[in-house]
């Protein structure tokens, strides 16, 4: 990692002191760099000036803070060199930071390394998508030719457990193949077909679903409609609450 870090704890109390090199553009692997980069002097509150070095030569001199300073790679040769800063404090003490190397490589050597890296990602996120896209097509497909389980009915919910589906809150077991993202799972229900990102239920929960599918498997008591002689008992029984004044 290129970026140093200091606390605020650092900055206030400690005399060593550090160099931070950061990328602003171009190319920066481990140990390898190329383009535009910032020097910083990281050290106490009461430097007064930071003199920057690269391969012992001086580079540049700041005088206030903050104390930074950059420089182009492409500048100087390309092989390995040594950073480092030396830092001048208002108590006349001259501090000296532990060296940095790097190798500086050419914009075309970066690209190829960054090129790499970005093939590799995309190989990774393409097997991704194509394994996604099977399974949904197979769930799709074994959807279609099998009976939706009804409401309330009895589950096991294997190893991996089972999740609330968001989408139609029925309770559903993992899959072998469901996708572990952090605390969450990428998967299917069973009985909407729909994929969510959703965290395992406890069994405590998962049950209280089932029951609540079995409210639901319930029908409502139909209210029975009135017959003629029912409708006008009814409508004499309210015109005797009818003000008439």
């Amino acid at each position: 990692m290129l970026n140093g870090s200091t606390s605020p704890a650092f900055a206030q109390d400690s005399d060593e002191l550090k160099l931070s090199v950061r990328r602003d553009w171009g190319y920066g692997g481990g140990d390898q760099i190329q383009g535009l980069f910032t020097l910083e002097a990281l050290g106490p509150e009461n430097m007064t000036s930071a003199t920057f070095k690269i391969d012992n030569m001086i580079v540049g001199v700041v005088d206030e803070p903050p104390f930074k300073l950059q420089f182009n790679t492409d500048d100087y040769p390309r092989g390995w060199h040594e950073l480092v800063v030396a830092a001048a404090t208002a108590d006349d003490r001259t501090l000296n930071s532990a060296p940095r190397r790097f190798e500086f490589v050419s914009a075309a050597e970066g690209w190829s390394v960054a090129q790499n890296i970005i093939g590799r990602v995309g190989a990774i996120v393409g097997v991704l998508f194509i394994v996604i896209f099977t399974v949904h097509v197979v769930v799709s497909l074994r959807g279609r030719r099998k009976e939706p389980l009804p409401l309330g009915a009895l589950r096991k919910y294997g190893v991996k457990g089972g999740a609330i589906c968001p989408k139609c809150q029925r309770p559903f077991s993992f899959h072998l193949f469901s996708f572990n993202l952090g605390p969450y799972l990428f998967d299917y229900c069973d009985h909407c077909g729909k994929w969510s990102l959703v965290r395992r239920a406890s069994p405590a929960d998962l049950r209280t679903a089932e029951v609540a599918e079995i409210k639901l498997a319930q029908p409502e008591t139909p209210i029975a409609e009135e017959s003629p002689e029912e409708k006008l008992k009814r409508q004499l029984n309210e015109s005797r609450y009818v003000d008439e004044t």
